[in-house]
């Protein structure tokens, strides 16, 4: 008989563009986009985000956030300084998910992109 991993709770957090979309310079744009990336790295090297990243198109469904934590409300407490967040151009969406004991990134290769990031939210 197959042996099951062992679960362990996350919280899973969507990004979906926001009811204010920005209407700022491409440079204010990038200097807002850089700080929101610099926020996710700090809560990564924190611990308390496991991974993140953003979806491909031009969709309303714009990232993806795996928090370390069982907590909705600790999810978005850490999320509440976001800066995209905060300007209401994007919005979080979280959702308890169960997944593998344990789960962690074990490598930071670059985006099947070639881009380091998006310069839209």
């Amino acid at each position: 008989m197959e042996r099951l991993p062992e679960m362990g709770h996350y919280v899973l957090g969507l990004l979906r563009r926001g009811p204010k979309p920005p209407s700022m310079s491409q440079k204010a744009e990038n200097r807002l986009q850089d700080a929101h990336l610099a926020h996710l790295r700090r809560l990564q090297e924190q611990g308390d985000l496991i991974i993140y990243g953003p979806l491909e198109g031009d969709t309303d469904l714009r990232g993806v956030l795996i928090f370390r934590t069982e907590s909705i409300d600790r999810a978005r407490e850490l999320m509440r300084n976001d800066p995209w967040v905060i300007r209401g151009a994007l919005v979080l969406d979280l959702s308890s998910w169960f997944a593998a004991a344990g789960l962690q990134v074990v490598s930071n290769a670059q985006s099947p992109t070639g881009r380091d990031h998006p310069t839209e939210p």
